[in-house]
């Protein structure tokens, strides 16, 4: 997420947070100075059950902010069914060569009776799916503070650190992108098949529409009833599928 402001000196800057995993591959160069030891302080709060954002700049020419803006105000504008992709494109261009300022990290505190709640739930027989934008540390901590992961619990995680998955999350290879969700395809039956089999799912790392796309595996895959509940406006993808 990113806003772009002009100081009073007349200095264009955006200043930009997201997850770490956004962030510090959107860094230039000369500006990681800190990056290493931002790493491991982010993992520490991770650790802790803390949610954590990395906050990063850039100074923007004159010339290069009206072109971004034309090419913005462009898509925004658009009526195309590709409406979403000429944003994303526009944005990428200039949410680089970032300088990293370092890293926030907060408490998630539950509403009393939370743990309760999500036992009585299921107990009853309603599954339970989390799906998250934290890193995986921070998801399972707050699986564990809220009484949807349980201590002799056997965990299984997956991972789909390849290099289409990746490609595919960062918008650009277009034949990466058709490549991954092929395998995609192949995998997914699978891995519904999985998680149906387990007491408690969590899924990190999610962006909104990975947030949609799995409701919608759920509904469809199992063809149940499904209720989505989120407080923010990356979840309304999910709201519409559920």
């Amino acid at each position: 997420m990113s806003v772009i402001v002009k100081d009073e000196e007349g200095k264009i800057l955006l200043l930009c947070k997201g997850a770490d995993s956004v962030m510090f591959e959107r860094l230039a160069k000369s500006g990681r100075e800190f990056e290493e030891i931002t790493r491991e302080h982010v993992n520490e709060y991770a650790d802790a059950g803390l949610r954590t954002l990395i906050l990063a700049y850039r100074e923007i020419t004159k010339d290069k902010y009206q072109v971004f803006n034309e090419q913005f105000s462009e898509a925004k504008n658009s009526v195309s069914a590709d409406r979403d992709a000429m944003i994303d494109e526009a944005t990428e261009k200039i949410e680089n060569e970032l300088i990293l300022l370092g890293a926030t990290a907060v408490e998630d505190k539950l509403q009393q009776g939370v743990p309760e709640c999500i036992d009585k739930l299921a107990q009853v027989g309603i599954k339970i799916w989390v799906l998250t934008g934290d890193k995986m540390e921070t998801a399972i901590n707050i699986g564990y503070a809220c009484s949807l992961l349980r201590q002799g619990m056997k965990q299984i995680i997956i991972n789909l650190e390849t290099p289409d998955i990746i490609a595919t999350e960062k918008g650009g290879d277009k034949d990466a992108i058709a490549r991954a969700s092929k395998e995609k395809d192949d995998t997914k039956r699978l891995l519904l098949d999985l998680a149906i089999g387990c007491a408690s799912d969590i899924c990190c790392r999610s962006s909104p529409k990975q947030k949609a796309l799995v409701t919608r595996l759920v509904k469809f895959g199992t063809g149940k009833t499904s209720l989505a509940i989120g407080d923010e406006a990356n979840d309304v993808g999910m709201f519409q599928e559920s």
